[in-house]
């Protein structure tokens, strides 16, 4: 049951696969070894202390940017899903496996430029993006605006232009922030 998860093909669509508290790395290594594709969204190094003392700080520990949640691209089907369910620490997809809530490829390749700096999904978001494109900014003071871009500032920003009372504000903000309108 677990290789239906592991198919590929133009029906396979992203979904957030519940995993157990602390079982993250597990469950990535598994997923790794049936072959199905998955992010577990970089992992943010945090300095592992010692018996609270900050004066004895050891090496860095990697932690999952977003613990008990690991992104997968499966066909949805009810065999993937009890494949899926079938590997210890795996509680389920978010929307249960009758009705799982997909995610789209855009929000994944943001996840990764937001949390990995990913070079590959920063270049992905740049090319999707082109000066006079409308785009709403996601978060901030801003979040909910609707702009349009003036100019790609550099691989990590991008320069729009918001309305803000009735005038035309040039606002200059990451990459990872904004949503192509169509």
């Amino acid at each position: 049951m677990l290789a239906a998860a592991g198919q590929d093909g133009p029906e396979a669509r992203w979904y957030v696969l519940r995993v157990e508290d602390r079982a993250d790395i597990a469950v990535d290594k598994l997923l790794d070894e049936a072959n199905v594709e998955r992010v577990m969204l970089a992992t943010e190094a945090e300095p592992k202390r010692r018996g609270g003392r900050k004066h004895q700080s050891l090496e860095p520990v990697r932690m999952p940017s977003f613990p008990g949640y690991i992104f997968v691209k499966v066909v949805s089907c009810p065999v993937a899903w009890a494949g899926l369910r079938t590997i210890k620490g795996v509680l389920g997809p978010i929307g249960g496996c009758d009705n799982p809530s997909p995610v789209g490829e855009q929000e994944i390749v943001k996840f990764q430029a937001r949390i990995e700096n990913d070079p590959d999904a920063i270049a992905v978001l740049t090319n999707a993006l082109k000066k006079g494109d409308r785009v709403e900014i996601d978060s901030g003071p801003f979040a909910g605006f609707e702009t349009v871009v003036l100019m790609l500032r550099d691989r990590h920003r991008v320069q729009v232009e918001a309305n803000v009372f009735g005038r035309p504000v040039p606002l200059d903000v990451h990459l990872a922030n904004v949503t192509k309108l169509d």
